[in-house]
């Protein structure tokens, strides 16, 4: 015999071994449940997107920046300079300044009493510029010059001390510079970098606003290894035009049939463009190579009287050589066809730096196929999309409770006699 007990409450018209309860009371009670289950799962709801944003607000970066070369309004130490106003502030200055931006790796206001072995400050040249203003906390402020320049470019400082690249002055530009790894101490570091920046400064003969801050934590970053002659060559077909410009590829075709180059020229429009002419015995493939921001891009290519489709597909930065193992590109649509043009292993590099050599080694590879694909980006969504749904059943299973709430103890049980029939 099996006796199973229940503490409930009711009315009861007949004896208590038959004990029979209103429906209302059944209704009634699933009900108020129902309403108490889904208020507390929807609070549950609303105090996650509250700490989640509260955790976004923490993870904004506080770093202190000096800034020298322009005037600039102080503001107390003990207060953080919110990223909205200082990018007002950067705002002004880039109507009539250009803005240099230094980052530091781990930059943090301990390093600001940095002190080499002779007990000398590792800031002896910026100690000596005027006019200049520190500010011991500012929110994200390589996003705020970021969010208010219009015309940005990126460069960094190697090993020697100077820049990578050329920089043109300009007012209303921005350009974010950054250093190289060091394997030195952090004193020594700090000391170079500060030689650097005061050499490079002098470099530049209109308005400039600098600032030394903290790199991103976000940000790349550089490294370097020392270039060799790549073994690509082999196999392939090599153009290169003085120090200005260098092409290789394994094969070029056009709808499928082998297209023979026979020569290169290279004519000069302007400092940041040129055109180059790849001969052959029937047509000759023309396109322009255009630097801007610190990246070197094509644009304008045609096969005899055909357009194809080249512009924001082949870029890279101007140290380093675009490279594709299949790059292939389509004319516009005509009676439903395409013309198509197709490079095999193509390498290619316009450093736009007069201080390359002839024939120069090819920098590192900077690849057509990106880091993160479709392919990646749907299966980063399908895992956040199942993340969340996880993240809401655990948050109900952990309010599930006792449906005990209508039980009295007090109140007379009832026994069900349970035999086999």
């Amino acid at each position: 015999m099996t006796v199973i007990r229940f503490f409930l409450t009711g009315t009861s018209d007949v004896g208590p071994s038959q004990r029979k309860f209103s429906p209302p009371f059944f209704v009634c009670s699933f009900s108020s449940l129902f309403v108490r289950r889904c208020s507390d799962s929807t609070e549950m709801l609303w105090k996650s997107l509250i700490a989640l944003c509260v955790i976004g607000a923490a993870l904004a970066e506080q770093t202190p920046v000096f800034l020298w070369g322009a005037n600039s309004v102080a503001k107390p130490s003990l207060k953080t300079v919110p990223q909205a106003e200082f990018a007002e502030q950067l705002a002004t200055l880039l109507e009539d300044h250009m803005v240099v931006a230094f980052e530091e790796n781990g930059l943090s206001s301990k390093d600001f009493l940095c002190s080499n072995s002779e007990s000398q400050s590792c800031y002896a040249q910026l100690q000596g510029v005027s006019p200049k203003t520190y500010y011991t906390s500012v929110e994200n402020p390589t996003e705020a010059l970021r969010s208010v320049a219009t015309k940005r470019e990126h460069n960094s400082i190697d090993a020697s001390g100077k820049l990578v690249s050329p920089a043109k002055c300009a007012a209303g530009k921005a350009l974010f510079v950054s250093f190289e790894d060091s394997k030195e101490s952090r004193e020594a570091t700090l000391e170079s970098h500060d030689a650097a920046i005061a050499a490079i400064s002098k470099q530049f003969e209109c308005k400039v606003a600098y600032l030394y801050l903290a790199a991103p934590s976000t940000a790349p970053t550089v490294q370097r290894r020392a270039r060799r002659d790549t073994a690509a060559t082999t196999g392939g077909t090599m153009w290169t035009s003085t120090n200005q410009f260098q092409m290789f590829y394994t094969a070029l075709l056009y709808n499928g049939e082998d297209v023979t180059i026979t020569g290169i020229t290279v004519n000069n429009a302007s400092d940041t463009k040129f055109t180059v002419t790849l001969s052959s015995a029937t047509k000759s493939l023309v396109f322009d190579v255009v630097s801007s921001g610190g990246y070197f891009s094509l644009s304008n290519l045609k096969y005899g009287d055909e357009a194809f489709r080249v512009t924001g597909i082949v870029n890279a930065p101007t140290t380093f050589s675009y490279s594709c193992g299949n790059l292939t590109l389509e004319t516009a649509a005509t009676n439903g066809r395409y013309n198509w043009l197709s490079f095999k292993s193509l390498q290619l590099q316009a450093p736009f730096d007069g201080s390359y050599k002839d024939n120069f080694a090819f920098g590192d590879s900077w690849d057509c196929v990106g880091f993160v694909s479709p392919g990646i980006l749907m299966g980063l969504l399908v895992v956040a999309l199942l993340l969340v749904i996880m993240f809401i059943g655990v948050c109900w299973m952990m309010d599930i409770n006792t449906m005990d709430r209508f039980d009295d103890p007090k109140g007379k049980t009832i026994t069900i006699n349970a035999a086999a029939e």
